[in-house]
């Protein structure tokens, strides 16, 4: 079994750290909440006890699942994860971008859906520096994936 890290989200209010993962199980079943917890805490030399599994998501017939973890103690990891959880590009937030977050969220999710290429990184930046309202970013990393 292998986990990789996809996001990591900083939540100072809780005092925690909330961590997207993936997990590579090949010729596996779907690993418990126990053997996710026990890998991530040994990887990361944390207590286990400081480790929360929330749902775990894997596709039928796929040996990978993603799943997130809250995390109540300090690690390390990458810095370029804390940003959006995807690739790092530098996405230019352009007036088309603020103004079609600008609305309901169902109206954002209209345009976008009529756009063939969207760039999400600048989306999602322009949620972030207008409402943002964390369940459309959410809905935006999704589609980015």
């Amino acid at each position: 079994m292998e986990v990789q890290i996809k996001s990591v989200r900083e939540n100072p209010l809780l005092n925690r750290r909330q961590v997207e993962i993936e997990v590579q199980h090949a010729d596996e079943p779907t690993p418990s909440r126990e053997d996710i917890k026990s890998r991530f805490a040994a990887e990361k030399t944390l207590n286990k006890d400081v480790i929360e599994v929330g749902t775990i998501d894997t596709g039928y017939g796929s040996n990978t699942s993603n799943t997130e973890l809250k995390v109540y103690e300090d690690f390390e990891y990458s810095d370029n994860l804390e940003k959006t959880g995807q690739d790092q590009e530098t996405s230019q937030v352009t007036e088309e971008h603020r103004n079609i977050v600008s609305g309901t969220i169902t109206d954002a999710k209209d345009q976008i859906e009529d756009i063939d290429s969207p760039d999400y990184s600048a989306l999602i930046q322009a949620e972030k520096e207008d409402k943002n309202r964390t369940t459309f970013i959410d809905w935006l990393e999704v589609q980015a994936k």
